[in-house]
């Protein structure tokens, strides 16, 4: 990554391996919302306070809004939220099959936030 990159980051992001269910709540191209959180092989591989890298199998558009739920390992305990797509890289699904996306968080409950900051403190020295 850049230095000039770098610098746009709102927060620090750190390398993760977490596995994420989501669910479309809104779509930029009119689908309807889905009932069901995706149980699949969606994973988190960076994460940070305002967002997240996410790999999945499932074709989303920039602009679409998920519900998303994940357990990080410490302290265990689930964070649920709201998350909108804003950026997405296509260019690597022929070659790994799974298409690759940075959403931004827009909505968490408080005790969700209290859990995401509990797990990124374990990252800071």
């Amino acid at each position: 990554m850049s230095p000039d990159h770098a610098e746009k980051r709102s927060a620090p992001r750190y390398q993760v391996h977490i596995l994420v269910k989501f669910r479309l709540v809104k779509s930029p191209n009119g689908e309807e919302p889905e009932t069901e959180l995706h149980n699949g092989n969606n994973l988190i591989a960076n994460l940070s306070r305002t967002g997240f890298f996410l790999s999945t199998k499932n074709c989303l558009e920039v602009g679409s809004v998920l519900e998303v739920e994940f357990t990080p390992p410490d302290p265990a305990e689930t964070v649920r939220a709201f998350a909108e797509v804003v950026r997405a890289n296509y260019q690597n699904f022929p070659n790994q099959g799974r298409y690759e996306y940075g959403l931004e968080f827009k909505d968490m409950n408080p005790h969700s936030w209290e859990n995401l900051d509990r797990f990124l403190a374990i990252f800071v020295v």
